[in-house]
């Protein structure tokens, strides 16, 4: 998946010279936590909650300007950008949000919870599901089988995640559709399959 599919296209920016006061009521208006700064189509700064919080002196809200506090060159993705690589980019710099730029121009923003839904969507975890945690043998065709029988007894699988490999073996955590689970873990245990845990 790639920002372009997440990322929100109905902008509101705030030009360098305005004060901080405009930039508070507009992050109010919208209910919004970051501005990108904008001046004759192009993002020059980026502003965000944090930043007008530690200028929040009521009788300097009309003196300070957007540019006195905003950060001249923001981390940027591009509508291309996967969002595992803008989510790492949210982690490793502890951000909440970024400003999408297309050749230099602003075409949109994507925040925190932008990423967390697009994973949570990624994960099948919006829709009604259960999840079977397997330890199994860390080789290709144990996995298969494990899918093979999960198949069989009924469950349809969404995703799979892995846990850390230690000893040859690691956890396997499957999602599946909503379904009665026993079936399922009964097989599994029958071909010497070790179940971890589930929740149906």
């Amino acid at each position: 998946m790639l920002v372009n599919k997440i990322m929100s296209e109905n902008l509101v920016t705030i030009a360098p010279d305005k004060r901080v006061g405009q930039a508070l009521k507009l992050m109010q208006q919208h209910s919004i936590r970051h501005l990108p700064v904008v001046q004759d189509d192009r993002l020059v700064g980026w502003i965000t909650s944090r930043d007008l919080r530690e200028v929040l002196l009521a009788s300097m809200l009309e003196k300070i300007t957007v540019e006195d506090v905003m950060l001249k060159n923001p981390i940027t993705v591009t509508p291309e950008t996967p969002v595992e690589e803008a989510a790492r980019l949210v982690y490793d710099h502890k951000i909440g949000g970024m400003p999408v730029l297309s050749a230099g121009r602003l075409v949109g923003v994507i925040t925190l919870m932008d990423l967390i839904s697009a994973f949570l969507s990624m994960l099948g975890l919006l829709r009604s599901s259960s999840r079977l945690d397997l330890l199994l043998e860390d080789r290709p065709e144990v996995l298969e089988e494990a899918s093979r029988l999960i198949n069989e007894a009924g469950g349809r699988v969404i995703n799979v995640a892995l846990g850390p490999s230690k000893e040859g073996k690691r956890p396997y955590y499957f999602r599946l559709i909503k379904c009665d689970l026993q079936p399922i873990i009964e097989a599994l245990k029958e071909h010497g399959f070790q179940v971890l845990d589930y929740i149906a």
